[in-house]
């Protein structure tokens, strides 16, 4: 094979690997992918609706309190159930679950944490597992200040303490109307935990509003904080935390 060959073959495979590369990149993915190459489920995404005239939305503030009133269009018998969802920047990624709600649900009464303004979204979980994310609106601050405001998590107190080996979680919930009890931990303490199950471990959900459970820890040199989510009869939803896991005093 002569240099001239040798040269014309050389240049039809770079050009055909260019071609190949450039293929590969301009490809679209056929799934989404998380930060650790896993794919990426897409089911349940929520689907963004502007509150209006067909599904309109409002919020009326009266100090700590938030009247709402709302009304979604479509077959209630295609609705799983209700979320009242709530931020204080007003960003889809920093909703939090405030109550969860029958599928007929058109109004809710919440009681805001501080005297800043927050913004509202109604989620409409499907039967088929889709969601609609109906907002949001905004109610503004509290002008009066937050002087006699309650923080709603402030009527809870569970006990966390923990050995090396294990943590002793107990809580007694059952002077409210507790209607189950959701709790989680990490090794750091996150913010939002509930919306990163990747930094959390599920630690045990039960219907008892007064109990106690034993959570096996994975590493007796780690630290590890604790998340509560009660979910009220009313079905409003509070969580405690994060409560960090302390060794109990000796006296």
């Amino acid at each position: 094979m002569n240099i001239t060959v040798k040269s014309s073959i050389f240049i039809i495979a770079t050009l055909l690997a260019g071609i190949a590369f450039t293929a590969s990149c301009s490809k679209e993915p056929d799934v989404n992918t998380g930060a650790d190459g896993k794919k990426a489920s897409v089911t349940g995404k929520a689907k963004g609706i502007p509150a209006d005239e067909k599904n309109p939305l409002k919020a009326v503030r009266n100090g700590q309190l938030v009247n709402l009133t709302w009304r979604v269009a479509g077959d209630t018998a295609k609705f799983r159930h209700i979320e009242v969802m709530r931020s204080s920047t007003g960003r889809r990624q920093q909703l939090t679950k405030v109550a969860a709600l029958k599928p007929d649900a058109t109004s809710y009464q919440d009681r805001l944490p501080d005297e800043r303004p927050s913004w509202y979204s109604i989620k409409v979980v499907m039967a088929d597992g889709k969601n609609q994310l109906i907002g949001p609106v905004r109610v503004d601050s509290d002008r009066a200040g937050a002087a006699n405001y309650i923080k709603p998590e402030n009527h809870y107190a569970p006990s966390v303490t923990r050995t090396d080996e294990y943590t002793t979680l107990k809580w007694d919930f059952s002077d409210g109307d507790c209607a189950g009890v959701k709790i989680i931990r990490s090794s750091r303490p996150l913010s939002e935990p509930f919306r990163k199950p990747r930094y959390t471990t599920d630690v045990v959900t039960t219907t008892e509003p007064s109990s106690q459970y034993i959570d096996a820890l994975p590493d007796p040199n780690a630290d590890y904080w604790y998340w509560f989510r009660i979910t009220l009869k009313s079905g409003t939803v509070v969580d405690k935390g994060p409560i960090k896991a302390e060794y109990a005093k000796k006296n």
